[in-house]
């Protein structure tokens, strides 16, 4: 009976410490408020240096490491400055325009109905009623989406300072990430230190699989629906495709948010054409998870899809829609870390059990 009560004990001990740490939550308020403020550098910091991970790496064969690194970042930052200089004023003219196109479209829907979404099945289908029902659901999608995109937007208040932080970081990991971990493997104790260095470095290829994987999800979901756009000659095209990249990136909901500003802009063009796009997202997605994604993330990372819906959708409720974007690689990465631990776990078990035979 020893062992239970003490299993028992150490349940309710440990619950008792979360209980008491609850009590003092105004103590950690400040901490909760500054990984609020890093949160956003720390997750661009990281996709940028698994980004350039491999550039660095073929450039050590030639140069030392710090001129690696240095090689590395002014190669990054003079991408960013080309891809912001040239893309940023055509994307926001592209808004411009949409947000124009959107509102003449709500304004003729307002004054005519059926110019949008003609009558033509009036005498299989009481019309006025899916009008109104996909009204409201168009409706209720935008609420959500400007519930979850404008916490979204609050966290990015700080974007000067968040944007300098983050090219720190990214500098820094890229320069000093192995003295990082060589301090942090010094300071473990003796016997922790074989798991962390094995850790560390299945964390570090899990990490990497992710980040390149879904940056090849994403340029194949962009490039496919700009495509469709193009066939079905949907005003905007550029924009509603990079809208499609961004939205990729998260698991599961990425496919339904990301068409949904095509849908609406499709409904002034007609049904047939939001039939089309709708036709056509399914093929790119379809091809996405059947081809793409399993071979450049699920079959490495091994995680069933059932997993990952639960997980997007449990991140998006307790951290809205900045949970969806990590969720996944949290996930890959902690149970990394755990089956090493319970690995270790189960080989002492094994071992003790042998030794109570002999």
């Amino acid at each position: 009976m020893t062992k239970p009560i003490e299993k028992l004990t150490k349940i309710a001990l440990t619950l008792v410490i979360f209980f008491l740490l609850y009590q003092l939550s105004f103590v950690f308020a400040p901490l909760f408020t500054a990984g609020g403020f890093l949160f956003i550098p720390v997750i661009f910091a990281l996709l940028f240096y698994y980004l350039l991970k491999p550039l660095m790496g073929l450039l050590e064969k030639k140069l030392p490491h710090t001129a690696s690194a240095a090689v590395s970042f002014l190669i990054f930052l003079l991408g960013l400055f080309i891809i912001v200089g040239a893309l940023g004023f055509f994307f926001i003219d592209q808004f411009d325009a949409l947000g124009e196109v959107v509102m003449e479209q709500y304004e003729q829907y307002q004054e005519d109905p059926d110019s949008l979404i003609p009558n033509f099945l009036d005498d299989f289908i009481d019309i006025e009623d899916v009008e109104q029902n996909v009204t409201e659901q168009l409706s209720n999608a935008a609420a959500w989406l400007q519930e979850n995109i404008s916490g979204l937007f609050d966290q990015l208040k700080e974007v000067p300072t968040q944007l300098v932080l983050m090219l720190f970081l990214t500098f820094y990991l890229l320069k000093d990430s192995k003295k990082f971990y060589k301090n942090f493997r010094e300071i473990l104790p003796y016997q922790y230190r074989t798991k962390y260095v094995e850790a560390v470095e299945k964390v570090d290829i899990v990490l990497g699989i992710y980040v390149k994987g879904q940056l090849i999800v994403a340029l194949f979901t962009g490039a496919g629906m700009l495509v469709v756009y193009l066939i079905v000659g949907l005003p905007l095209a550029p924009v509603l495709a990079m809208f499609a990249v961004v939205t990729s990136v998260i698991p599961f909901l990425g496919p339904i948010l990301g068409v949904l500003p095509a849908i609406i802009i499709a409904l002034g063009e007609g049904l047939w054409v939001v039939v089309q796009v709708i036709i056509g997202t399914i093929i790119v997605q379809q091809i996405e998870s059947d081809l793409i994604s399993p071979n450049v993330i699920g079959k490495k990372l091994e995680i069933h899809p059932l997993t990952i819906i639960i997980l997007v959708m449990l991140a998006v409720t307790i951290f809205g829609i900045i949970g969806a974007f990590v969720v996944v690689p949290a996930y890959a990465a902690l149970r990394t870390v755990v089956s090493i631990f319970y690995r270790e776990y189960q080989n002492k078990k094994e071992k003790e059990y042998h030794q109570k035979k002999l």
